[in-house]
């Protein structure tokens, strides 16, 4: 089999430094509008602060600031520039005649964005290995000089480890640091629940065992416990409420942000919340659609190539452009719509993350293969 005349190389090497080269100018033109943007609310926050605008490394310490956040612009802004990259490179081929070239030597639409389809499955999963794991590092430093220089006292943070679930509540007059071994579906009751309390001044008070602790309000309820005091007599209960300084109706379990780990770790954590009876399916989404997130990029080609070529006017073909750029960001916001209802566990997180990447595909390949038909 000659593999040359099957995809000329010349042609398609031709064809393919034209794709790379817009998917390179498109991802760079979003990065110095976003860089922008994120430079001037960065800039805003800073100049907030009293005398942080006198630092001689000021607008360095911005720069630097907005540059850590980068990686995961570029991450995110990935499928989208993808979109309108394949939308212009497939305009020139029609311009310039080189599908009617590829069409008239007898290689069908299926062979001609194959190349193109390897190419940016290619940079997904780079992305997906080697920009991912950055976007953390740099986020992670971000979020440490975030913290530094805009940052304020933590009153409620939680945290998962292997013993259990730890998390601190503001008293009225101190805080709670509250251990549990884990949490009903529902977020509001904690079992085999451990209490270590401290007064303003990070004093410690006592301890607390309690079989359950539920939200009331403003008022933590435990029940069937008992208080570790050498100067109460009466340490076992039934009930007692501790007051806290707001009303919360379910403990609001703020884990670690699936961005900032990278998917081994996020893998780890999953485990772990679902051993804990912690909410994860917004973590198993997020892993889901990173997963997955080459074969969304592939379904953009497979949609836009037969919407552009199938016009066969040389001229401008605005209502195209347009009609390809509304299916792709509708399809953009609709992966998302079904993120967010997955992770509010309003739909199962498999179906919610795979399944309207799985449809796009599916929509791309039809589209494609009906092309070659009409076409023969």
């Amino acid at each position: 089999m000659d593999y040359n005349n099957i995809f000329p190389k010349t042609l398609f090497s031709y064809l393919i430094k034209i794709y790379l080269k817009n998917i390179l100018l498109v991802l760079l033109i979003f990065l110095l509008l976003i860089f922008l943007i994120d430079f001037i609310e960065i800039y805003r926050r800073a100049s907030e602060k009293v005398n942080f605008n006198n630092d001689d490394n000021f607008i360095s310490i911005l720069l630097y600031l907005t540059f850590l956040k980068s990686p995961t612009t570029i991450k995110n802004i990935l499928p989208i520039s993808i979109l309108i990259s394949s939308i212009i490179t497939f305009i020139k081929w029609r311009q310039n005649n080189y599908f009617v070239i590829v069409r008239t030597i007898g290689i069908s639409l299926k062979k001609t964005i194959f190349l193109p389809c390897i190419l940016v499955l290619l940079i997904g999963i780079s992305s997906t290995l080697f920009l991912h794991p950055l976007a953390n590092y740099c986020n992670y430093n971000y979020k440490a000089l975030e913290k530094k220089y805009f940052g304020h006292k933590v009153e409620e943070s939680i945290s998962l480890s292997k013993n259990g679930i730890w998390i601190r509540k503001k008293t009225s007059n101190g805080f709670l640091i509250i251990k549990s071994e884990n949490i009903t579906k529902n977020k509001n009751i904690l079992n085999n629940v451990e209490i270590f309390r401290f007064d303003n001044n990070n004093n410690f008070i006592n301890k607390i065992i309690a079989n359950t602790a539920s939200l009331q309000g403003d008022i933590l309820l435990l029940e069937e416990g008992k208080k570790f005091n050498s100067q109460i007599t009466n340490k076992f209960f039934d009930t007692f409420s501790l007051k806290l300084s707001n009303k919360f109706n379910t403990f609001n379990l703020n884990s670690e942000i699936a961005e900032n780990m990278n998917l081994v770790e996020l893998y780890n954590y999953i485990q772990l919340m679902k051993k804990l009876g912690v909410n994860y399916s917004n973590h198993l989404i997020y892993l889901l659609k990173e997963l997955f997130q080459p074969i969304l990029i592939v379904s953009m080609i497979l949609i836009s190539a037969p919407l552009i070529l199938k016009n066969n006017e040389r001229k401008f073909p605005l209502t195209i452009i347009c009609l390809t750029i509304l299916i792709g960001f509708t399809i953009y916001f609709l992966v998302d719509f079904m993120y967010v209802l997955g992770s509010m566990e309003k739909l199962n997180p498999f179906i919610a993350s795979i399944g309207p990447i799985g449809v796009c595909f599916f929509i791309g390949c039809y589209l494609v293969s009906a092309f070659d038909e009409i076409k023969k």
